[in-house]
């Protein structure tokens, strides 16, 4: 990627935190960059383009660095999805989830845009860690693959916005008993006796 496009990417990301997204014009951008407004817009076409520039960069980036981190996991279908929660324990802060609801609010086109990116990201891991798990004999045969991908996408939204709950919650602990609750509902008996190895106090 070329390195001034990378640097408009990040430094916009960093003041849309700061200032919001509404906030943020194409002059601080520039300005941030070290370019002038003209070379700005060599780049983007205005400041819609750019954000969903950013936010598809961002995207991209998240992808990659999970593909990356489940690489490194050696294990069954099981060990992949407490690898992934390990993963959303590091990464995911809800500084993007609260720029996403700014999109919401002012570009909604975009916001919808990158949910629809979310989703992908999620029911690709979902759906090729179900098939995983039923050829390793750790799932029940009987799942409907798109159905379960689309519940536990549900699970994932649910922890990650808070929005089953009006009160303040623990999203760590909540992230963990999810994901528990996702395995026992999918598992075969094997699958089970391998949780209860895994967590054998839970």
């Amino acid at each position: 990627m070329d390195n001034d496009l990378q640097r408009i990417y990040l430094k916009t990301f960093q003041l849309c935190k700061q200032f919001g997204i509404k906030g943020v014009t194409m002059d601080q951008v520039a300005q941030d960059c070290g370019m002038s407004k003209k070379t700005l817009y060599k780049y983007v076409a205005n400041k819609e383009d750019l954000l969903k520039q950013v936010f598809d960069f961002l995207a991209d980036t998240m992808q990659h660095e999970l593909d990356n981190a489940m690489n490194e996991v050696a294990g069954n279908a099981i060990d992949r999805l407490f690898a992934l929660e390990a993963f959303a324990e590091e990464r995911m802060r809800g500084e993007e989830e609260g720029l996403l609801f700014q999109l919401e609010r002012y570009y909604p086109e975009l916001a919808m845009h990158m949910k629809k990116r979310r989703e992908g990201i999620v029911f690709g891991f979902t759906k090729e860690n179900l098939n995983q798990g039923i050829q390793q004999g750790l799932y029940r045969e009987d799942l409907h693959v798109d159905h379960i991908a689309l519940l536990y996408y549900g699970h994932v939204l649910a922890v990650h916005e808070n929005i089953i709950s009006e009160y303040a919650i623990d999203t760590v602990a909540l992230r963990q008993t999810s994901l528990r609750y996702h395995i026992r509902g999918i598992a075969s008996a094997a699958g089970l006796n391998y949780l209860h190895q895994l967590t054998p106090s839970k």
